[in-house]
């Protein structure tokens, strides 16, 4: 995608305790991305993930499309900081885990397992701990593969000293390893311990630590006792033989995601470009508006993605075709095909709150992304599973076609 020019807000999908995430289209091109926005006055963290990204070109890294300063949405006079970032249709793996059924079979694990080793063996080659690796915050590109994404609890090991006492905790509680549970250190081995717990919650649809509600009181049992999360018992002893090189609870002993990468878990599940593509090719990223795959199959065999060319799709919402579509979005969400600017509608809804996803900044607790919705509608960070709908009611596109085929009859326009 190249540099974002002049572009409209869409809808939000996501909001964190200061930044709000939203779908975006480019004025000029009709490209859809997603951008991250928050007040300029507290920018500083997402300058940080701006720099960060900027700094990183990698398959399995999500991709920072650019930057730039736009007017405050709720129409206060001031001004946000955005951060522009690629789109991915695949949405996340938590967004995957629920298209599964509440739970991944073990190919697909080690599919994904790998493209995120990759990933974080690139990151921490370039000297960067992701530090909040969780299955919400990888996504699934329009080719199939996994990608790192959310490097908002980041850090580069080289500017902060990751293994002295008293670091500055972030992540989720869930996912952190029992040194950072400590505040001891959280370096790159804290990620290959947040691995394995992602590769647990692919495995089981839940929390690497089910019998604790109270994500402190799970902290707590991270940090002081000598247990580890439990294997899925269906797990291969491949599998498992994995997790145990993962859930190490002494951070020099556990296994780098270079060493990971040959551990036959992995190795034997050599990447399948074909079958990938295969898997994400009807929900491919649109280049625009008109140019998404809305409508479901009613075939009861498969749950492919019917393209419709542009017309066809207004005729279907207009003239009550076989295929429905799927509106995602309410009604306060939607934008204006015709006239009207897209920051004149409310699109913000109301969050609800997540308490498994909080995140710890030393005695500070912040909310990680809050999705609007909850239950089945939750989405990706800043990529959902289904494409974006095409906004306007169906009787301003009856009238919009109505016009369009008088015009063709006469031989105009």
């Amino acid at each position: 995608m190249g540099a974002i020019g002049e572009w409209r807000r869409g809808p939000v999908i996501g909001r964190g305790a200061t930044a709000t995430v939203s779908i975006a289209t480019d004025r000029r091109t009709g490209g859809v991305f997603a951008v991250k926005s928050v007040d300029v006055a507290r920018a500083g963290a997402l300058r940080r993930e701006q720099g960060m990204l900027s700094a990183l070109a990698s398959p399995f890294v999500v991709p920072c499309v650019g930057s730039g300063v736009s007017a405050a949405v709720d129409g206060s006079g001031g001004a946000c900081y955005d951060l522009f970032l690629e789109y991915a249709p695949g949405g996340s793996l938590a967004d995957e885990i629920k298209r599964c059924g509440g739970r991944c079979e073990e190919p697909q694990i080690r599919s994904r397992v790998g493209d995120v080793l990759r990933g974080l063996a690139y990151v921490h080659a370039a000297g960067i701990a992701h530090c909040d690796v969780k299955g919400r915050n990888v996504l699934v590109g329009a080719d199939g593969r996994a990608m790192l994404a959310d490097f908002g609890c980041a850090r580069w090991m080289a500017a902060e000293d990751c293994n002295a006492g008293g670091v500055t905790i972030r992540g989720t509680p869930m996912f952190l390893a029992p040194e950072a549970a400590r505040g001891e250190a959280q370096g790159t081995a804290a990620d290959i311990w947040a691995l394995g717990c992602t590769v647990i919650e692919m495995a089981t649809g839940g929390a690497p630590w089910p019998r604790f509600a109270d994500p402190v009181a799970a902290l707590h049992h991270v940090a002081h006792s000598v247990d580890v999360p439990e294997s899925p018992a269906w797990f291969s002893a491949e599998g498992k033989d994995f997790l145990a090189r993962c859930l190490i609870r002494d951070p020099a002993k556990r296994w780098t995601a270079e060493q990971l990468l040959e551990h036959p878990f992995v190795a034997s599940a050599a990447s399948d470009s074909t079958s990938k593509a295969v898997q994400i090719e009807q929900r491919v990223s649109p280049k625009s508006i008109l140019d998404q795959c809305l409508w479901e199959s009613t075939s009861t065999d498969s749950d492919a993605t019917v393209a419709l060319a542009p017309a066809d799709r207004l005729r279907a919402l207009s003239a009550g075709a076989s295929v429905a579509p799927d509106w995602t979005w309410s009604m306060d969400d939607w934008i204006a095909v015709c006239g009207g600017r897209a920051d004149d509608h409310d699109t913000t809804p109301s969050p609800q709150p997540d308490t498994t996803t909080s995140f710890f900044r030393g005695d500070e607790a912040s909310s990680d992304l809050v999705f609007p919705g909850g239950g089945e509608t939750e989405r990706g960070a800043f990529a959902v599973a289904a494409t974006v709908p095409l906004m306007a009611k169906s009787s301003e596109i009856t009238g919009v076609e109505r016009s369009i085929e008088s015009r063709v009859a006469s031989g105009s326009g």
